[in-house]
């Protein structure tokens, strides 16, 4: 077994504690079929920008989502029911400050909660730039999910 990954290993910890976080066998074979998933998402969305923004944008969160949950699944680690997508993006902040894509892996939660739940003051629909820019986004995530899988460091946890 390679040594687990240490940087943000008290977050990652106390949500396995607080049973919002799992552990699972370790499976690269999940995480190459989740990013490949991610990658049918980014082409899906790719194409739907100017006629539906949100659906796109939807897409591209859950793309970026997938990929971020192959590198959890990577170090054998899944979110539960009780940490949902927010324990992904906590993990990953802990674990992977700054690294492009997955630091903006909240802000299109965000938006794209805001867009299916909209507030009650008004609708704010999804415009076609902030679609591309989630594409943009996901690719980003992609990108840097694939690179930290290929490095020798990152264990299971």
């Amino acid at each position: 077994m390679m040594p687990r990954w240490n940087q943000g290993s008290t977050v990652v910890d106390r949500l396995l504690e607080q049973r919002q976080l799992d552990r699972v066998p370790a499976d690269l074979n999940t995480a190459e079929a989740l990013l490949e998933s991610s990658r049918r998402h980014v082409a899906t969305a790719s194409g739907s920008t100017a006629t539906d923004p949100e659906g796109a944008l939807s897409l591209a969160y859950d793309a970026a989502r997938k990929a971020a949950t192959a590198l959890l699944s990577h170090q054998g680690l899944r979110p539960t029911s009780a940490g949902g997508h927010i324990v992904i993006i906590e993990v990953l902040d802990a674990q992977f400050p700054g690294v492009p894509g997955l630091k903006s892996l909240d802000r299109l939660r965000r938006r794209r909660n805001q867009s299916g739940y909209p507030d009650p003051a008004g609708y704010d629909p999804v415009t076609e730039e902030e679609a591309d820019e989630a594409i943009t986004v996901a690719d980003a995530c992609i990108d840097s999910v694939i690179q930290l899988l290929a490095t020798p460091e990152l264990g299971v946890y």
